[in-house]
This record gives C-alpha cells, structure tokens and sequence, in this order.
C-alpha cells in the first residue's frame, strides 16, 4: 500500500473524488477563459431596454436542447441559440465545460429550468461572470412531489438507499413541467416576455411568434387528447426510465405507475428491480419505456422477465430535426403504441 493511504478507497467514492475534481478543474479553466473573453473587447452597456445592433441577433443560452426550439419559435430570426447540455446527455449528471463557461460570458439571456433541475449551473455561472439575466422558466409554477413510486422501497430526503446512494433530490418538486403542454405554453410566454426586455425593437415580433406557437401546441395537444383516448381506460399504465413524465401522465389520464431508475446515475438494486417486475405484472402493465440517453440494458432485461414491449420516450432533447410539438408527438404515438 502506498505511504501515506490509511486504506483502499471504495469505488464509488473514487469515483465521486473523480467527478469532483474534473468539475472543480473545469471551473478553473472556465474562470479563466471567461475572463479572456471579458478583456478582450471593450464592456457591453446594455440596460435590460436595450435593442441589439444593427445586423446582430440575441445571444440566447438555455440549459436543455429542447427549449432551443421553444425560444427560436418565439425570436425567429432575431435569436441565435445554444444549448449547454450537448444533445443526447443526462442533464442531471452533466459535468460543464470551459466552453459552456464562454458561452455564459458572451449570452444577452440564459433561460434554465430552475427547480434544482440544473444543479451545477449556479457555480457555472459564477465562474463565467455573466452579467445576462437567467430566466428560471418553471419559477413559481404549481409542481409535483417527487415521491417514491410503487415497487421501490421508500426513503426519505437524506436517506440512505440500500446501495448507500442518495436519491435523486430537486426540492421544490419535480421539475420536469414542460411535457405538460399547458406548462409549456406558460415556457413560450416567458420567453416571449424575457425577450422583449433585452430587445424591445422585437417586441411585436416576440408577441405574434409566441401567440402562433402557443395555438400550434394547443392545436396539438387537442390531437394528442384524442388519441390517448384510444387507449383502453385499463391498459392507461405508465412504467419509464425515470421520473421524467408525471405532468406528461397527469394531463393525459395516465397512471404512473413505476419508474426504473429512481436516481439517474444510480442502477437499480436487484431487490429493486425484483419489486418493478411484480408491480408490471400484478399490474398488467403493456409496455415499459426507455429514453434515447440513457442506457436501454435495463429496460431490455424488464421487457424479457415481463414479456412486455419496450418503446423510447423523449424528455429533454427532441428527435434530432424535430422541435418540441415533434418531440411530444413522437411521445404520444409511442404511448398510444404500447399501451393500446
């Protein structure tokens, strides 16, 4: 053993030791890139009343790539928009960049979440010495409690699991309120709102965008009604990766009945999973349902001890050419898929 190591680290506190210190490193090139870009042109005066330059757009940050879509509906061509978290990444366990840094230093608006969704944007930020206002979407909206679901066992905030993990905590609730469309709706007001505030030239612009897009995804949502009724009252049963889809199941007429991953970055104990079989069949539940960026292994191994279906749902990055209604109605056609 070498000098000075009292015993071997256990691997999952490497691991966090790991994670830690990439961040803490991250944070530090990020401060200094940040302050790079700060010096080198002469300071912005912008007051939150300002009209860009002539020939420049808003720089707009969000946090997720599906709100990337949500702000280009409403700015048009007005905006130019990227999104920290790459496609296809776990936002809840995504390390920042020094580039994410930059982007921050350099933005006019960041639109986030909020609800503890983006737990590692805070020092970010900080870090980057962004003067743009962050616009937290689901402020102040009514959420929903998250709460251990059947076949898992329960614990309470700061419990230990069984594996010695925590589960996953927001807070204020679940913060996953834009797959409920009327939320959603709420999402583009905001951001039609912030938008003006930083370029009152757009205002008109920002109003009529938004008013469009709102009777699109109303337009939508009466669809989507519809076609959930297709679905046998009996057979309304959702069992997903993670608990990503309580609004989407509250505002159709689903039952959320169970979540595979109750904590993302933490698998599924064998108990755990033992108990998620049994809550599938005593509940005949018809399909379980993965997403594209997490590992689908678990769901597979589900679907062969059930006998059930396995179909993806999206929650945080739409189908690659797709926006947001897109996104929601792939989600919709899979469910009426699986559970008909």
């Amino acid at each position: 053993m070498p000098k000075g190591v009292q015993r071997p680290m256990a691997r999952e506190s490497w691991m966090a030791e790991r994670l830690r210190c990439s961040y803490l490193l991250a944070l530090v090139v990020a401060v200094l890139l940040a302050a790079c870009s700060r010096t080198a042109p002469p300071p912005r005066e912008a007051s939150p009343a300002t009209t860009p330059a002539a020939g420049n757009q808003v720089r707009v940050v969000v946090s997720l790539p599906v709100f990337i879509s949500l702000v280009e509906a409403v700015g048009g061509d007005r905006v130019r928009v990227s999104s920290l978290v790459p496609a296809g990444t776990d936002p809840h366990t995504y390390q920042p960049t020094p580039r994410d840094a930059q982007a921050l230093a350099e933005a006019d608006v960041v639109f986030v979440n909020g609800l503890g969704l983006e737990g590692w944007l805070g020092d970010l930020i900080t870090a980057a010495g962004s003067g743009a206002p962050v616009v937290e979407l689901a402020e102040g909206l009514q959420t929903i409690p998250e709460e251990p679901h059947q076949g898992t066992p329960e614990t309470t905030p700061g419990q230990s699991t069984p594996q010695g993990e925590h589960t996953h905590e927001h807070g204020a609730g679940n913060p996953h309120l834009w797959l409920d469309p009327d939320y959603a709706i709420e999402y583009v007001r905001r951001i039609a709102q912030s938008l003006e505030e930083v370029d009152s030239g757009g205002a008109s612009t920002y109003q009529t965008n938004a008013e469009r897009y709102i009777a699109e995804i109303q337009a939508f949502d009466a669809w989507a009604k519809g076609q959930v009724q297709r679905i046998p009252p009996a057979r309304r049963k959702l069992v997903t990766f993670h608990d990503a889809f309580p609004y989407f199941a509250e505002h159709y007429g689903l039952e959320l009945v169970g979540v595979i991953v109750l904590s993302p970055g933490r698998e599924p104990s064998p108990q755990e999973l033992a108990q998620l079989v049994d809550l599938i069949r005593q509940q005949g539940v018809p399909a379980i349902f993965t997403e594209p960026q997490f590992n689908p292994k678990l769901a597979e191994t589900l679907a062969r001890e059930t006998g059930v279906k396995v179909l993806e749902l999206y929650s945080d990055t739409p189908p690659t050419g797709e926006d947001y209604i897109g996104m929601m109605r792939r989600n919709v056609e899979h469910v009426v898929e699986g559970l008909e």
